[in-house]
């Protein structure tokens, strides 16, 4: 399972479904995983109840990495 570089610039790009992603953000920091989770319950709420796919884009040392995270919108 890969981490997220701490002090790393991100981008993230949120899914529910197929489709278009429902939200993509530019110039984050985090952490961790739960950070993503708490960043985005806040942002997410009009999709309470839904599962998202989220991915979590930094690059480190010239090379690209993409991090998953998924779970249920409380």
């Amino acid at each position: 399972m890969e981490k997220i570089i701490k002090n790393c610039p991100c981008s993230l790009q949120v899914w529910i479904g197929a489709g278009e992603p429902v939200l993509e953000e530019g110039g984050l920091y985090f952490s961790r995983k739960d950070e993503v989770k708490e960043y985005l319950n806040r942002k997410l709420q009009k999709f309470k109840g839904e599962m998202v796919e989220c991915y979590v884009h930094q690059s480190y040392k010239g090379k690209p990495r993409e991090i998953p995270v998924c779970f249920e919108v409380k």
